[in-house]
């Protein structure tokens, strides 16, 4: 499946969840939100996704800026927002090949 083909099946708003859970990959940020949410919550929220946790609920983020955008489909990423039970959330970066819709 294309890149193309691909980002219309996960538009922004898509629920997914990890297809090969594993390890956290090492390109895999998330965004500065100002403290709100503890490095501590992140790390564990983004463990969790990546391991396959069916407690943390995500879906993708819709990028504004064009620039970014187009920067994160060349190399083969998205934006995705994580939200544990407890409502606390986070937006990291995962491969767009490793994710399916939930």
């Amino acid at each position: 499946m294309g890149h193309f083909a691909a980002s219309r099946a996960l538009g922004a708003g898509t629920r997914v969840r990890v297809r090969r859970p594993g390890a956290v990959p090492q390109f895999s940020t998330w965004d500065d939100d100002g403290q709100r949410t503890s490095s501590a919550v992140k790390r564990r929220l983004q463990t969790l996704f990546f391991q396959g946790d069916k407690r943390v609920h995500a879906s993708v983020v819709y990028v504004a800026s064009e620039a970014l955008r187009e920067r994160l489909k060349s190399k083969g990423h998205v934006k995705v927002e994580l939200r544990d039970p407890a409502g606390s959330s986070v937006v990291i970066l995962a491969e767009f090949e490793n994710l399916t819709a939930a």
